[in-house]
């Protein structure tokens, strides 16, 4: 039988959340014919375990070392059997019929590579899931304390694209890796995730290459989901974040982001 979406979930220390996102899963019971890749980068979890008495069904890779999200992913998409990818985090509760909403999209719009969907808060607000393309400024302001100054805030708020209607579809810049629904073949010949982004970035580097590919990157609000979001690389003051493993990962991937595209123009514009 012929498969429609894999669903790929990079594990590395989120064993309870995605035993809930994938009970989410099967409660949102998908009328799609799908399959769920779970890439373990820290085997020592003992998530095989897990899987094979809760959710015998799911597909396991584990990993000899943490290859990071993008490495991970890539993993997973090498033995995907799907015409669809859903690259997935472990955190995600998906709503009922948006898988179906995805894939209906995407039959139906050939011109586009990526899709997202409309990601909630716990609480049910909005979370802000597409993005502009970042200039130097964006990971200093919300890094440190220059962020709570006006300029610096607009600049964020601009990037985040807090200010348009996130009721409507729209061609975004990039997508929060957290829920991208991609097409297989465009992921293969672009040549999947970059490697030199262990984490953080490697989805704006993503989008990027499919619009460089001539395909569109869109923001779905038909289709909604809830993510327990969590950015470690802001957790705590301004100490904790200069002193954070997460922060200095995510500073080191803007750069590596930086100097791949400064002379290049945004590929959405041209």
């Amino acid at each position: 039988m012929s498969i429609d979406v894999s669903i790929i979930i990079v594990h590395t220390y989120e064993k309870t959340k995605l035993r809930q996102t994938l009970r989410g899963l099967r409660r949102a019971a998908p009328k799609i014919s799908y399959e769920v890749i779970i890439v373990d980068n820290n085997p020592a979890a003992g998530v095989e375990d897990m899987l094979k008495k809760e959710f015998p069904d799911t597909r396991y890779r584990a990993l000899e070392k943490n290859f990071g999200f993008g490495g991970g992913m890539n993993r997973g998409i090498e033995i995907a059997k799907g015409r669809y990818i859903l690259i997935f985090n472990p955190d995600i509760i998906v709503e009922p019929g948006s898988l179906e909403a995805m894939v209906q999209y995407m039959d139906n719009h050939p011109s586009v590579g990526v899709c997202g969907p409309r990601l909630k808060n716990p609480d049910g607000s909005l979370q802000y899931s597409c993005y502009r393309i970042p200039t130097p400024l964006i990971p200093i302001a919300r890094r440190t304390p220059l962020g709570r100054m006006e300029f610096a805030k607009q600049k964020v708020d601009h990037y985040m694209m807090m200010n348009e209607n996130h009721d409507e579809e729209m061609e975004v810049d990039a997508l929060i890796g957290a829920a991208l629904f991609t097409r297989a073949d465009l992921l293969r010949k672009i040549g999947l995730f970059d490697e030199r982004f262990f984490m953080y970035y490697e989805d704006n580097d993503l989008c990027r290459r499919v619009w460089e590919e001539g395909s569109k990157v869109i923001y779905l609000p038909d289709a909604q989901m809830m993510h327990y979001h969590r950015r470690a690389s802001a957790d705590g003051g301004l100490f904790s974040q200069l002193t954070s493993r997460f922060a200095w990962i995510q500073i080191a991937s803007f750069i590596k982001y930086w100097l791949k595209y400064r002379k290049k123009p945004n590929p959405r514009s041209v």
